[in-house]
């Protein structure tokens, strides 16, 4: 009986020492998982309760013309926030949801189901909303809603170079064009703020803070002419509205440096409120066609055949033309039967069979060979977001029939970039530079940090040679009849089929005209390219009037005096009409015997040249008109204050006080303002104000 009782005892001891066994081994597996594998997270959530970890944007950098006009900058904005805890407490998300669905123009509902999730400490509601929404809902004092710093993209001149300058996201991230380009110089980068908090979202006091400042952006300047880039679009705007081409493109380069003075595309659209609802249709607004398109150009590369066959020493004396011209089985049709014809006169005549024969007699090696030196079938290397190497087939797969039908410009996709930096290279005297977009970088005081030099990428054709096929494009201009009084014009243009889906549009074609001045010395040439227009005998000068009437704006722009009858022209000095009446300051100038040049209405806000100047006698003086660069949202005028002396708040309020939207440039101190003091604008017109910190004087 004894053993019997002891072994009953042994087994309960056995089974109760493996019941604590397993027992301690769920206990140390449960605290292993907490601690261990679920440690992490709840430290994190903990964390979350007590810690407050908030990114601090950098301010994104402004774009700028060469003279450092802004073209693009970022401005201060509200978000709207909820805080579910607070509004719980408060009991007034109801309150909430009717008040804000109506300032905001937001469905009731869906505020009211965000303010009432408690799970969110913080829900952020609307973005960027205006100053005039920020005041109604302060103003309302309601519990839980609070306010956001936050920065907004602003374009001063609306769709003014939209497909240079591009347009960002709503978070600042850049979309296309330069602001794509150079979204990291612009963007700059972000701090960090981190700080204890209570569990409602509130600060606690004397609670520990970090910051870590964040490293703003660089400004990007552009090699862009504010007033050049005005001319161009003004008449690239001109010739969309008269001929009603599918588009219009255009282009002002300096031909001794390759810097791209003017970029234009019509259709445009208003950069502060591109179409984001609708992606096809803000692709094709936004492509910058000139870097980002090819095409077949047509006959107006046969002046680069015929530069490269003078070049190659393979002319011949003369090219008889029967209005075709067989090779290897393809036909190359001509558009008339020029009999013969030297090489002069067959680039004038657009002759195909000529321009045919003269790659011929090059063969496909030297053909080639030149095209690539001209910059055809690669990148151009301009510092954009888009940039073509465009549609040339490879050298080893062209047959004979396809260098002839090349040489007539058929067979082969350039961009209008290349185009026009090829041309450059003729007019310049033989150096392809690679086209620049962007000057430099500077910095918020406007110093220059970096700056980019321009850069030669070879030799096209010689001196020699550039000489003779310049000569044939001084004749080009004057068959024409481009003329600008003192100054020699040289031109070249053409026309191409215009391709939809692979297909040739019947009736439709790609009208191109180039012209450059002085002819003597080149400085400025100007493109325009107009696609969709009629098929006519003189379709290839369909751009030319608003090639010259952009040449001339920029020449005078330029202070590239006449080269005829200087000694005879009188001089006048310049009126200042800054704050006068567009008819006020149009009759004073004209009575200085000047002419003039604006773009919208209302006061004048700056001019050019500046009052004072000393100018050639019907010279032309361009307004920069209170339309151009302010947006109107009403006919009530107000008067602007004069903001000197005012830090950033002060500032604000009196802007918003005097109905003016506030634009801030810089910190400290207010120290310019554009519109000036004492001016009449429109209520709800931008006041921008460039503010700078005050440095103390050594004592």
């Amino acid at each position: 009986m004894a053993t019997s009782h002891v072994l009953i005892t042994r087994k309960r001891l056995l089974v109760l020492l493996i019941i604590l066994i397993v027992l301690i081994i769920l206990l140390m597996t449960r605290v292993g998982y907490w601690s261990l594998w679920k440690g992490p997270d709840l430290k994190a959530q903990a964390e979350s309760q007590w810690v407050k970890d908030v990114e601090v944007s950098a301010k994104r950098g402004s774009i700028m013309d060469r003279n450092q006009q802004i073209l693009a900058q970022s401005a201060a904005a509200d978000t709207v926030v909820l805080l579910p805890e607070k509004i719980a407490k408060a009991e007034n998300a109801n309150e909430i949801a009717d008040q804000l669905s109506q300032i905001l123009e937001m469905d009731r509902e869906e505020i009211y189901q965000k303010a009432t999730n408690t799970e969110k400490k913080e829900i952020w509601l609307k973005r960027q909303i205006s100053m005039e929404q920020s005041e109604q809902i302060e103003a309302l004092n309601l519990q839980g809603v609070a306010f956001r710093d936050d920065v907004k993209r602003f374009y001063p001149n609306k769709d003014f170079a939209a497909q240079v300058i591009g347009y960002t996201t709503l978070d600042g991230e850049g979309q296309t064009g330069i602001e794509r380009r150079y979204n990291t110089t612009l963007s700059g980068r972000a701090g960090r703020q981190v700080a204890e908090t209570a569990k409602d979202g509130s600060g606690v006091p004397n609670g520990q803070e970090m910051m870590i400042q964040p490293q703003d952006g660089l400004n990007v300047v552009l090699t862009i002419d504010e007033i050049t880039q005005s001319f161009l679009e003004t008449a690239c705007k001109q010739l969309y509205d008269i001929q009603s081409p599918e588009s219009v493109q255009g282009l002002v380069m300096d031909v001794t440096n390759g810097e791209v003075l003017a970029m234009a595309n019509i259709p445009e659209f208003d950069l502060n409120s591109p179409p984001r609802e609708d992606a096809e249709a803000l692709s094709a607004l936004s492509t910058n066609v000139i870097t980002a398109n090819s095409y077949e150009p047509g006959n107006i590369l046969e002046i680069f055949t015929a530069a490269a066959a003078l070049d190659s020493g393979t002319v011949s004396g003369e090219y008889i033309c029967t209005g075709t011209h067989a090779v290897d089985g393809e036909v190359i049709v001509c558009n008339s039967a020029h009999g013969s014809q030297d090489l002069d006169n067959a680039v004038l005549n657009h002759c195909n069979v000529g321009a045919a024969m003269q790659a011929d007699a090059m063969g496909r090696d030297v053909f080639y060979q030149y095209l690539k030196g001209f910059g055809f079938g690669t990148k151009t290397g301009i510092d954009f977001s888009t940039d073509t190497a465009g549609d040339m087939i490879e050298k080893r797969y062209a047959r004979k029939a396809d260098v002839a039908m090349m040489g007539a410009g058929a067979d082969i996709g350039i961009s209008q970039m290349q185009l026009a930096s090829a041309a450059a290279s003729l007019v310049n005297g033989g150096t392809l530079y690679t086209p620049k977009m962007v000057l430099g970088l500077s910095d918020a005081e406007g110093n220059m940090v970096e700056t980019y030099a321009p850069e030669a990428k070879g030799q096209t054709v010689t001196e020699d040679t550039a000489a003779q096929i310049k000569s044939i494009m001084e004749n080009r201009a004057q068959s024409d009849g481009i003329s600008i009084a003192g100054y020699s014009i040289g031109a070249i243009c053409g026309t191409a089929n215009q391709y939809k889906d692979g297909i040739i549009v019947q009736g439709n074609m790609i009208s191109t005209y180039i012209a450059y001045a002085p002819a003597d010395n080149p400085k400025y040439m100007v493109m325009i390219t107009a696609t969709g227009i009629p098929a006519t005998e003189k379709a290839e000068m369909v751009c030319a009037p608003y090639v010259q009437e952009t040449l001339d704006g920029a020449l005078k722009n330029g202070n590239i005096m006449p080269s005829e009858n200087v000694s005879e022209q009188e001089k006048v000095t310049v009126p200042n009409v800054v704050g006068m009446e567009l008819q006020e300051a149009r009759d004073i100038l004209a009575n200085a015997g000047l002419q003039v040049s604006y773009d919208g209405s209302g006061t004048v806000v700056s001019q050019v040249p500046a009052a004072d100047e000393e100018v050639y006698k019907n010279n032309t003086v361009v307004l920069v008109m209170e339309t151009k660069t302010m947006q109107q949202e009403g006919n009530e005028m107000v008067t602007v204050p004069d903001f000197t002396g005012m830090d950033i708040i002060t500032a604000r309020n009196t802007a918003i006080s005097s109905g003016l939207v506030f634009v801030a440039r810089g910190s400290g101190v207010a120290q310019d303002q554009s519109p000036a003091a004492g001016t009449q604008v429109s209520k709800g017109s931008n006041i921008v104000i460039d503010f700078k910190l005050q440095i103390a004087s050594e004592q």
